[in-house]
């Protein structure tokens, strides 16, 4: 049964939703209206708190994703602009990498982790290794990481990546909390 919100990955990595969501992108790709309004819910919104955004559904976001109408994808660029101009005005936001794991299935030429790569070490870290990389990050003065990890399902599932996420927001340290885990896998 598909559940977002669900931390085992069987649940929100689902098969018959990907393709339902995928059908769904398709039939309304050219859905002016549609994309109108998906456009305006995620318009950020300035309240007395400061700038908040609705934040868009899976299936929102493939229309977007899917739309091939030039001037709405140029609303889509404009309003991405206004987005990033609004949390982050003309600031540049810099994440520190964090490597779980060099594990990999795949071949892709461009990247050192691939599986015909005999050269280098294997590693996988474990938990209390992400905590003391965090820390060490944390004391650097870093707030924003990039976890970066091959793509393994035996040596990196998804399970793997999303307990790292739990390590990583539960540390608590003399220089404060990671604020934002951003995921390359």
């Amino acid at each position: 049964m598909y559940d977002v919100k669900s931390m085992n990955a069987d649940d929100f990595i689902n098969d018959e939703e990907i393709l339902a969501t995928l059908e769904y992108a398709d039939k309304n790709k050219h859905n002016r209206e549609l994309i109108e309004q998906i456009l305006e819910k995620a318009r950020p919104k300035k309240t007395g708190r400061g700038v908040e955004c609705a934040g868009l559904s899976h299936r929102e976001a493939s229309v977007l994703l899917a739309c091939d109408i030039p001037e709405m994808t140029e609303k889509m660029y404009e309003l991405a602009k206004e987005i990033k101009q609004a949390f982050y005005g003309n600031r540049i936001v810099m994440f520190a990498p964090l490597y779980l794991s060099n594990y990999c299935v795949n071949k892709c030429v461009y990247c050192p982790y691939h599986m015909q790569n005999k050269e280098i070490p294997r590693k996988k870290l474990t938990q209390e290794e992400v905590r003391q990389e965090v820390i060490a990050l944390q004391d650097m003065g870093h707030k924003r990481l990039a976890i970066e990890s091959g793509e393994d399902p035996v040596n990196n599932p998804i399970e793997y990546i999303l307990e790292c996420i739990n390590t990583i927001y539960s540390i608590k340290h003399k220089n404060g909390a990671i604020r934002r885990v951003n995921v390359n896998i």
